[in-house]
């Protein structure tokens, strides 16, 4: 026990109960010896509270009322947090067999560490593995270069993540005024104050891909994220190489001022001289939008028109 770090669980939950004693098992299973597990359930009408009556005495904490969502749900977790290491584990997905055991070992190797994440399998809704991610990020440039990394999924996700208290404490709770990506914004807050990163090279958890997550409303979740990223690429206080954060602002205006432009012209039925006028017009607007290599590539190459339908992605 002396050399287990406890490690503190929350699972935010709501009306999962096809998948909710699975996730709670997979983190009872562990049996890891210093182990924290609370869950705040917002006040499920599915048979999730039976399932939390069925495992009260090996939680730490549970409660089910109603709340203002997943954030707060993970806030209130955290705030009873003790432990030396935290995660949160959605109530449809799960950790594999020794994950925390990895992390704690991760940790006795590289105390000097906030977070740690290992590879991530992906499953569907029966628990078939469909896939498998794991995240390249070691820097906070890298973190927010959605365009370079974490679209080309050198991304984090989020069950195989974990941080310490240390940083937690340093950079306050999750963004309660964010609803698909304040997971992103945190570990931007945890790598912008310093904290560096350790990688743990086994599968830790598995993300579970179904019909009914907000993690498919893409376009969302991509508006989300680039409204987060807009704040910090344009804070002459972050740090962020200058030539980086010029390419980076250069990116984002194309995401967003350039393709929509475009986009409501192929709508129009505009023809592609026009598209070609106005896509230079936005550069006057939005000087650095020059910078971008798929402008250049959209607009100075003269191929405006079968691509004009680009998604925001």
């Amino acid at each position: 026990m002396s050399d287990a770090p406890r490690i503190t669980i929350v699972t935010p939950s709501f009306n999962q109960a096809p998948y909710l004693e699975t996730t709670i098992r997979s983190v009872l299973d562990q049996g890891y010896p210093n182990l924290e597990y609370v869950v705040i359930d917002g006040g499920s009408t599915d048979g999730s509270v039976d399932i939390l009556r069925k495992y009260a005495d090996h939680l730490a904490f549970w409660v089910s009322e109603p709340d203002s969502g997943q954030t707060h749900a993970i806030n209130k977790g955290m705030a009873r947090a003790t432990g030396t290491l935290r995660g949160y584990l959605n109530s449809d997905d799960i950790y594999l067999p020794g994950a925390l055991e990895r992390v704690a070992s991760a940790y006795r190797e590289a105390p000097e560490a906030d977070l740690f994440h290992g590879a991530c399998r992906v499953i569907d809704e029966q628990g078939r593995t469909i896939g498998r991610r794991c995240a390249s990020i070691t820097r906070f440039d890298e973190i927010v270069d959605v365009w370079g990394v974490w679209w080309k999924q050198r991304n984090f996700v989020q069950p195989e993540v974990f941080w310490t208290k240390r940083i937690a404490d340093k950079i306050g709770p999750f963004q309660t005024d964010l609803f698909m990506v304040m997971d992103y914004e945190y570990w931007t807050r945890i790598l912008r104050a310093g904290g560096q990163v350790a990688t743990v090279e086994e599968e830790l958890a598995a993300f579970r891909i179904t019909s009914t997550q907000k993690s498919n409303q893409h376009e969302r979740s991509a508006m989300e994220m680039l409204g987060v990223v807009q704040k910090l690429i344009w804070d002459s206080t972050a740090p962020i190489p200058w030539a980086t954060r010029l390419r980076l602002q250069a990116n984002w205006l194309y995401q967003t001022r350039f393709l929509p432009e475009i986009s409501a012209s192929v709508a129009d039925g505009e023809p592609r001289w026009r598209r070609l006028v106005g896509g230079l017009g936005c550069a006057v607007r939005h000087p650095k939008l020059v910078l971008s290599d798929d402008y250049r590539r959209r607009v100075l190459g003269a191929v405006i028109g079968p691509r004009g339908d680009e998604s925001t992605r």
